[in-house]
């Protein structure tokens, strides 16, 4: 569930502006399904969804990529810079089906092709849920959150994907490039 605040507009309002026009419903919300963090400073990178009224995804590339500049305050947000795509932008495709309860999303990172990420939303109590979904290890979970531990000038020691299993259970990944 995503809290009406004034972030919750400012992100709309970066979003909608780096969004294609759509002749649909209008954009509603656009809530971060996962995020990403770095070991090098407390900014992260959030993928967030554009809804309508019924918590459907809105047009043929519904999920967008923006930073929350946190190291600068709590409601800064930017578009990605097109040097940060090749590692935290889209595969240009995005699968949208509308279901009954909502919709789904599947995306894939830019850098990392082969692990298809999942995007469910739902209308709950009145407002929109959504969840990522990918696989940890042979087993599919949610997706909560993506860390890169860093090494100077620019390699990555590790990736960790954090998500929460069947169960409810804390679940980690960690990938060695």
């Amino acid at each position: 569930m995503f809290p009406k605040t004034g972030f919750t507009s400012a992100v709309t309002t970066v979003l909608l502006a780096f969004a294609p026009r759509v002749a649909a419903e209008p954009t509603v919300q656009a809530p971060s399904a996962f995020f990403l963090s770095r070991s090098e400073n407390r900014n992260q990178v959030h993928y967030a969804v554009a809804l309508d009224e019924g918590c459907r995804p809105v047009g043929a590339r519904p999920v967008h990529v923006y930073w929350r500049m946190l190291e600068r305050g709590e409601a800064e947000v930017e578009a990605l810079l097109s040097i940060e795509l090749p590692a935290y932008g889209l595969e240009d495709a995005q699968q949208v089906e509308s279901t009954a309860e909502g919709g789904r999303v599947r995306i894939r990172l830019r850098s990392f092709p082969d692990r298809p990420i999942d995007i469910t939303t739902t209308l709950v109590r009145g407002q929109c849920s959504v969840q990522a979904w990918t696989k940890f290890g042979a087993n599919t979970a949610q997706l909560v959150h993506i860390f890169v531990k860093t090494s100077w000038p620019f390699s990555v020691d590790f990736v960790r994907l954090d998500g929460v299993g069947a169960e409810g259970q804390a679940l980690s990944e960690l990938i060695r490039r």
